[in-house]
């Protein structure tokens, strides 16, 4: 019951509700997500379960895709299909004019989120003060989009940096082509190595209960990208104690994970022929 699980969110549901709903639904005693999705959009959801929360720190996120659909001529006061019309516009453009500033999107821009977007602002989400009459602080941040296509009638796929805001990106497209926007359907179909087809429904949950492992990917699968000093189990046991422990191993100083066979898994520091203890991620 250690690793990770991908699920394909639902539309209406937050965040923090699917991972209500795997906790309760596989016992898990800690469960947790990694890149928040806003309650209107759909797609790939990573969940922690158990001793996969304390991998989330170490998990590199080095971009994600979304596939969004745009109405123009319209704006609301969230930014998308949820929010009340608040302008109009009679300007629409047409799929040439859209691909013709598509490309000044790409590289690195400066985005100022939407306040209905899922960022905390002192530990609440901005959509949260929004929808209560608060207008919270968003401030710009540059973030990166790799690829912006146009792939069906106001359809969209992109490939982005996260922090990354597609209703902003929405809004900011539209206003290069002199006319107003809101982003009607947004669904995450990557999130880094996760894809959308590793996903289940909240609704199979329930049938694979007794079946977790078909789904479950293991710590040491995600977390594939650091590398990794095997040790034994003697220095496993030393170093669940917090002690350090010598090593015949040559490799650059820096962050490793060490592995025993007997199921242990720890992050360790690695320096001058020395193992140092980071984070236990399993035990044994």
């Amino acid at each position: 019951m250690d690793g990770f699980l991908i699920v394909d969110k639902p539309e209406g549901k937050s965040s923090a509700f699917v991972d209500f709903i795997v906790k309760k639904q596989f016992g898990a005693k800690k469960v947790g997500h990694i890149g928040t999705l806003d309650p209107f959009a759909t797609g790939v959801l990573v969940i922690a379960v158990n001793s996969g929360t304390k991998a989330i720190h170490y998990i590199k996120t080095k971009s994600k895709t979304y596939e969004f659909e745009i109405i123009f001529g319209k704006r609301t006061d969230t930014s998308d299909k949820t929010g009340k019309v608040v302008e109009t516009s009679e300007r629409i453009p047409t799929d040439t004019e859209i691909k013709t500033v598509l490309p000044q999107f790409i590289g690195e821009i400066s985005q100022v989120p939407s306040i209905f977007s899922a960022i905390k602002i002192d530990g609440k989400r901005a959509y949260e003060l929004a929808r209560k009459g608060e207008m919270p602080d968003m401030k710009s941040r540059k973030v990166t989009i790799y690829n912006l296509e146009l792939i069906g009638k106001n359809t969209f796929r992109a490939e982005v940096s996260p922090g990354t805001y597609i209703r902003t990106l929405t809004e900011d497209i539209a206003k290069s082509l002199d006319t107003l926007a809101y982003t009607s359907s947004l669904r995450r179909t990557r999130d880094s190595k996760f894809s959308i087809e590793q996903s289940i429904s909240l609704e199979n949950l329930e049938k694979i209960m007794d079946n977790l492992d078909s789904v479950l990917i293991p710590l040491e699968n995600v977390l594939d990208d650091i590398p990794v000093i095997p040790v034994s189990c003697q220095d496993a046991e030393n170093l669940m104690l917090g002690r350090c422990v010598s090593t015949a191993f040559v490799g650059e100083s820096g962050q490793y994970l060490t592995s025993a066979e007997n199921g242990f898994l720890e992050i360790v520091e690695f320096s001058g022929g020395v193992v140092y203890p980071k984070k236990l991620l399993k035990s044994f």
